[in-house]
């Protein structure tokens, strides 16, 4: 039996059996209207009454709020007192229960499914989030006496309205590129229902007219456009509109009449995107980690360590959970990430927070210079005073978003420590990710748990339950999803990765086929697998190895370059055309192997699509979907095969950077290092040694003055006798500034002791 509450083209409650919820005023509708779409966050009563009443006395609002509130219980049959939270005199808090169906969360979260990060599309699920869409948040609702009420239903209008046309214009881009031009038309007239006076989607829908073979049409379109413009705003369409419609009447553009699979525009063959997989049995984590927002809201500085395995999910829970607090704009997220184990990570994942703190200010990062006092600190300190008002006055706490964090140095993670006892009586959360099972009993990161009082939230694998329901998600046939799950429970066991990935391999052999609405079909018995870390790459080289060989070799030289990778540096090593290279990165985001690369986290949706129309569809950075894809494809490189890639990657960086960039020099020292070019590697080691110095990383400068030194003999007994004096001074520099730094190393570690 469901509970549906319906807020997209108007308000409508319907009971379970078909009933009619029945709300004594309008004022009580608009109360659970706000209270649902603030789901999950304690309101203050004094809040609420002010934003209904305003203009009653104090006494009366509250008495009138606390009516609304019993009318509101009742309205909502079995479910209300559950739902409609009195969390003692001071707040109210709503709740999604089992059996309550909210058409704006649906909408949101089908569309999350849809667009799960960077350039990745779910076609199936836009489409659901398209058919949520009935029309505007509270169309025709309205609320008398009460402007800050409707001040908030507009604003969330033009969100969701905007939200709307963002999965709308995806789906005509989306099926247009497969050649799909039907149902890219039928996604272009919704389109242009919800904005009639868009010329650019009236110009697509007439282009796509054309390429489905129907010219006339275009041309009629184009007559309704005149008339509509010249009704509603008295003004003639725009040149680009006349030269596209003269380009169609000359028969100038080209009309289609092939199958969809034929006139798709590309050159390489298109399988079908793979399947989304929904986040399953994290319900009491996100929980957890709700508990611990909300500590830290109220101007508790907290640090929150998710924890768990390689493969488990933490990163993934975390985006989904600071997800949802941006979309509310209930919080304002930096993040940062450790993409290389100490000293690698020079100053990471704080400096990257920084960067984000800077950018919410309208700055951009100062370069560090020596302080007495650490200068990533006192930056960071100074840049948390700065956001930390703001945040106040809008009500949303600074959240640090660390990934990755036990590969961080140990002056980093002192650096954290510090700030959480800087800022311990403000609304400040820093929360990680980070594989703690692999450490040692004294690493820094686990003494800096217990110093700072975190919170630990380890997560398990998943139970046969949230396998089910997985499957369940996937596949409509009830006899097949069984099948499938106990495939996967012996492939996976329990561990998302590997479960995540036995979908896709499956996909990509054609044993899960495609069918409408995003739902699969699986064609026949998979043969039984082992859950183990080495069945799991043999799994991930294998689907690569399905690639063309282009594309292998593509991918082979992006894992050389690291967990992220840009496409400008992927086509300097690899000396290609670059129309080559973004047929790559399609065919990679395709089969869920990489995603876009967001360097800092932004709340809006319209600005990130922003930046990768700058870039071009193909451009811009990209990481690995998950590490162990990039560690499966480096691991199985050949010895020799891996020295040659990471010296071509090194010549590619040191082409792009000028000398004076020592942010680079790390990266540019590391793979001459691990192309067994020492001799290239010192000067970039000394600069990012001292780039690490001033930044206050002292760990990462000892290491990496350390390991220069290492080298010296390397180099002095390939050298030849005349070429000796000039490696000399270097030595003496790299030396001067080691005794300068006057601090123990902690020695190299990971790849630095390649």
């Amino acid at each position: 039996m469901t509970l549906d509450i319906q807020f997209l083209g108007g308000f409508r409650v319907e009971l379970p059996q078909g009933g009619r919820s029945r709300f004594e005023s309008q004022k009580v509708r608009a109360l659970l209207a706000y209270l649902a779409c603030q789901r999950d966050v304690d309101l203050t009563r004094d809040h609420l009454a002010d934003l209904l009443w305003p203009d009653a006395a104090p006494d009366n609002a509250r008495r009138n709020l606390r009516q609304a509130l019993y009318n509101l219980r009742q309205g909502l049959g079995e479910h209300g007192a559950e739902m409609v939270d009195g969390r003692g005199n001071h707040s109210v808090r709503f709740r999604l229960v089992d059996g309550v169906h909210l058409d704006v969360d649906a909408f949101q979260a089908a569309r999350r499914r849809g667009l799960p990060g960077g350039d990745e599309v779910v076609a199936g699920e836009l489409a659901r989030a398209a058919d949520l869409y009935r029309g505007d948040f509270l169309a025709g609702f309205v609320v008398r006496d009460s402007p800050a009420y409707e001040d908030w239903v507009i604003t969330e209008q033009e969100r969701l309205r905007d939200s709307a046309v963002q999965i709308l214009r995806t789906l005509v881009d989306h099926f247009s590129a497969r050649g799909e031009y039907d149902a890219a038309v039928t996604y272009c007239r919704r389109l242009i229902d919800l904005d009639p006076l868009s010329e650019e989607a009236h110009r697509e829908l007439m282009r796509l007219h054309v390429l489905s073979g129907r010219r006339r049409r275009a041309l009629a379109h184009y007559r309704e456009l005149e008339r509509l413009l010249e009704r509603e705003l008295a003004v003639s369409p725009m040149p680009e509109t006349q030269s596209l419609f003269s380009s169609i009447e000359a028969e100038e553009l080209p009309v289609t009449t092939t199958t969809p699979a034929a006139s798709a525009p590309t050159a390489v063959h298109r399988v079908p995107p793979g399947p989304f997989v929904a986040l399953e049995g994290r319900r009491q984590a996100l929980d957890s980690l709700g508990i611990c927002w909300s500590r830290a809201a109220r101007g508790q500085a907290r640090l929150t360590l998710v924890e768990g395995e390689v493969g488990i999910g933490k990163t993934r829970l975390l985006k989904t959970f600071l997800s949802q607090l941006s979309e509310r704009r209930q919080a304002a997220i930096v993040q940062g990430r450790c993409l290389y184990p100490a000293p690698w990570s020079v100053g990471e994942p704080l400096l990257g927070a920084l960067r984000g703190l800077e950018a919410l200010a309208g700055g951009h990062p100062e370069e560090p210079t020596a302080r007495a006092e650490p200068p990533l600190l006192d930056s960071l300190s100074r840049a948390v005073e700065a956001a930390l008002p703001a945040a106040s006055r809008s009500r949303r706490p600074v959240v640090f978003f660390l990934d990755d964090l036990h590969l961080a140095s140990a002056s980093v993670l002192s650096l954290i420590g510090d700030l959480v006892d800087r800022f311990d009586d403000r609304p400040l959360w820093i929360v990680a990710s980070a594989d703690t099972g692999s450490l040692d009993a004294d690493h820094p990161l686990l003494a800096l748990a217990a110093d700072s009082g975190a919170d630990r939230l380890p997560l398990a694998r998943l139970d046969d339950p949230h396998v089910v329901a997985v499957c369940r998600d996937l596949v409509a046939d009830a006899a097949a999803g069984q099948l499938l799950a106990r495939h996967l429970f012996h492939a996976s066991e329990g561990l998302p990765l590997a479960l995540v990935e036995s979908i896709n391999s499956l996909c990509d052999r054609g044993l899960l086929v495609a069918t409408s609405r995003s739902r699969w079909s699986l064609e026949a018995e998979p043969a039984a697998t082992d859950a183990t870390p080495e069945e799991l790459e043999r799994l991930i080289v294998e689907r690569v190895d399905r690639l063309p060989s282009s594309i292998r070799r593509l991918i082979t030289l992006a894992a050389a370059i690291g967990p992220v990778f840009d496409v400008d540096l992927l086509q300097r090593a690899a000396r290609e055309h670059i129309g080559v290279v973004e047929i790559g990165i399609e065919v990679m985001l395709e089969r869920w192997l990489i995603r876009q690369y967001a360097r800092r986290w932004t709340d809006d949706p319209r600005e990130r699509d922003l930046v990768l129309w700058a870039q071009g569809a193909r451009r811009g950075s990209f990481e690995f979907a998950h590490p162990a894809i990039h560690a499966a494809l480096y691991g199985d490189l050949p010895a020799q095969r891996r020295r040659s890639l990471h010296h071509q990657v090194a010549n590619a960086l040191a082409e792009r950077y000028e000398p004076g960039r020592r942010r680079a020099a790390g990266r540019i020292a590391r793979h001459y290092l691990l192309g067994d070019d020492p001799g290239q590697a010192l000067p970039y080691l000394q600069r990012a040694a001292e780039n690490a110095a001033a930044l206050g990383d002292h760990t990462a400068a000892a290491a990496l003055f350390d390991l220069a030194l290492a080298q010296f003999e390397r180099v002095e007994e390939e050298a030849a006798v005349d070429e000796r004096g000039g490696w000399e001074e270097l030595r003496r520099e790299v030396e001067a500034g080691r005794e300068r730094l006057g601090e123990p190393s902690a020695g190299p570690s990971g790849e630095g002791a390649a």
